[in-house]
C-alpha cells in the first residue's frame, strides 16, 4: 500500500508528490473569457449565450453545451480528425464534471416556458499540453461559467426584451456548486506514492490515473479510474480525502482571483 503523506519524495518538476502546480488565471476583456495555466499546460475557456427555443421534452430548462478543441498546437500527439484515447477521456469528463453534475441551475435559464430559454455554450481550447490537461480544462471551464454574465431579460406577456449591458447590469449564472477535478498518477512500484497533478512525463510513466471531481463542500461528483493498477477501497477513500483538501484550496484561489478581476473592471457586475 502506498504512503500518501510522504513529502520527502519529489516529482520530476521538483514538487512534493501531493503538491499541485499553482494555477495561473488570466481573464479577458469579455466576461466568460478565462485562460488557465498549470505550469506549462495552458487552456482557454470561453462562454457565450444566446436565446433559443427549448426541446419539447424539457420546456422549462435552458441548455448547456460543451465543446473542446484539442489540436496539434497543444501537442504533436493530437491529430486532427483522429481523436486519441486521452482526447475522448477529456471530452467525456468535461461533460460529466461541468454539465451532468448540475453545476448550473438549468431551470434558471428558462425565460418563457416552452418558447425561450438560454443556450449557454462553453468552448475549451487546449493551447499547450505539459501534463494533466484534464484538470486544467475542468478548472478553466468552471471558472469561465462563474465569470460569465448574461444580459438582463424582461418579459411582458409573450414579449421578451433583452437589455444591453449599458442599460442594465448583466446577470450571473445561477450555480449550485463549483466542482474541481483532481488527477492522481499511480506507478507499478507500490512503494512509490501517487502523484497529484502529474506532468507529461509522469503521465507517460504511470501505470494508471485516478481522477476525482468534487466541490469544497465535500460533495463527490465523479470518480474515474484509467489504467490497470488495482486499488483497494481504502486507498481510493484516502485519495478522496486528499482531494477534498485540495478542492478547498482551489476554491479559495478562484474566489480571490475573481474578486481581483471584478475590482479592476469599470462595469457594473452582480
Amino acid at each position: 500500500m502506498f504512503d500518501c503523506p510522504s513529502s520527502s519524495r519529489l516529482t520530476t518538476g521538483g514538487r512534493s508528490t501531493l503538491e499541485m502546480r499553482t494555477p495561473v488565471l488570466t481573464f479577458g476583456p469579455e466576461l466568460g473569457w478565462v485562460e488557465c495555466s498549470l505550469g506549462k499546460t495552458r487552456v482557454l475557456a470561453q462562454v457565450d449565450g444566446k436565446m433559443v427555443k427549448p426541446p419539447p421534452e424539457r420546456p422549462l430548462e435552458g441548455i448547456i453545451s460543451i465543446h473542446s478543441e484539442l489540436s496539434p498546437m497543444a501537442s504533436n500527439e493530437y491529430e486532427p480528425g483522429r481523436p486519441s484515447d486521452e482526447e475522448v477521456t477529456i471530452t467525456r469528463m468535461l461533460d460529466k464534471v461541468l454539465r451532468r453534475s448540475d453545476a448550473i441551475d438549468k431551470e434558471s435559464l428558462c425565460v418563457l416556458a416552452g418558447q425561450r430559454v438560454w443556450h449557454i455554450r462553453l468552448t475549451i481550447h487546449c493551447l499547450a499540453d505539459a501534463g494533466n490537461m484534464l484538470d486544467c480544462a475542468c478548472l478553466a471551464g468552471i471558472i469561465a461559467f462563474k465569470h460569465f454574465r448574461r444580459p438582463e431579460v424582461e418579459v411582458v406577456g409573450d414579449e421578451v426584451t433583452i437589455h444591453h449591458p449599458s442599460e442594465r447590469a448583466p446577470v450571473p449564472l445561477s450555480m449550485h456548486h463549483m466542482p474541481y477535478c483532481l488527477t492522481f498518477a499511480f506507478f507499478p512500484d507500490t512503494s512509490t506514492p501517487p502523484v497529484l497533478d502529474p506532468s507529461h512525463l509522469e503521465q507517460r510513466l504511470s501505470a494508471g490515473l485516478l481522477s476525482v471531481a468534487l466541490n469544497a463542500q465535500r460533495e463527490l461528483c465523479v470518480v474515474q479510474k484509467a489504467g490497470g493498477v488495482p486499488l483497494a477501497p481504502e486507498e481510493v477513500l484516502r485519495i478522496v480525502d486528499i482531494a477534498v483538501g485540495k478542492a478547498k484550496e482551489l476554491d479559495k484561489i478562484v474566489e480571490e482571483k475573481l474578486k481581483e478581476d471584478w475590482a479592476g473592471r469599470h462595469v457594473e457586475v452582480r
